[in-house]
């Protein structure tokens, strides 16, 4: 953050001398026996001062956006858990391991939404009690949402595999999930 104050003070000082020209600034201090610069070399000399400038201005946000790009924000957290929420409403699911739950799949979706907002490695999603309940955290955002989930078994047929529940069937069922978020720990 200071490389970024940094740089904006030195675009600052850059427009403080274009706009009072570069050479004006000298020339005053001096007697009027030296050669004065013609008028084209100082409006040459303000044109390089605004542009070395907007060469800091840029340096300066472009340093911010990598900044904002290794962290996260609370809201950025708390919109890629909807997003994933939304994510996970449109398609129905096969049950999940009931030791991991769906945690897995609400990392994965949370992760594809939140693409931009920060790093993914800094997503963590864990199982909150023995229900449904997911805590959702990023690192550096230190807020943490709840997901809360619902499963309802799907009209649809299933995966058809054969075998697969030992009986004559022969699908697995899938399921409907609906999915709210809250701020805080669940």
């Amino acid at each position: 953050m200071s490389a970024v104050v940094f740089l904006f003070a030195i675009a600052a000082a850059f427009l403080v001398i274009a706009l009072a020209g570069p050479y004006r600034l000298y020339w005053r201090a001096r007697p009027h026996a030296g050669r004065q610069p013609s008028d084209a070399a100082l409006a040459v000399g303000r044109i390089a001062a605004f542009g070395v400038a907007g060469v800091f201005v840029f340096g300066g946000c472009s340093v911010q956006a990598g900044v904002d790009q290794r962290s996260w924000s609370a809201s950025e957290v708390r919109e890629a858990a909807e997003d994933a929420a939304e994510s996970m409403a449109a398609d129905t699911q096969i049950r999940r391991d009931p030791t991991d739950g769906y945690t897995s799949l609400i990392k994965a979706d949370v992760i594809q939404a939140g693409e931009d907002q920060g790093p993914s490695y800094g997503v963590s999603v864990e199982q909150a009690g023995d229900g449904h309940d997911y805590e959702i955290s990023a690192d550096g955002s230190g807020a943490t949402v709840c997901m809360h989930v619902t499963e309802e078994e799907s009209s649809e047929v299933g995966v058809f595999v054969p075998g697969a529940d030992s009986g004559n069937s022969g699908s697995i069922p899938e399921y409907d999930l609906t999915a709210t978020v809250d701020d805080g720990a669940c």
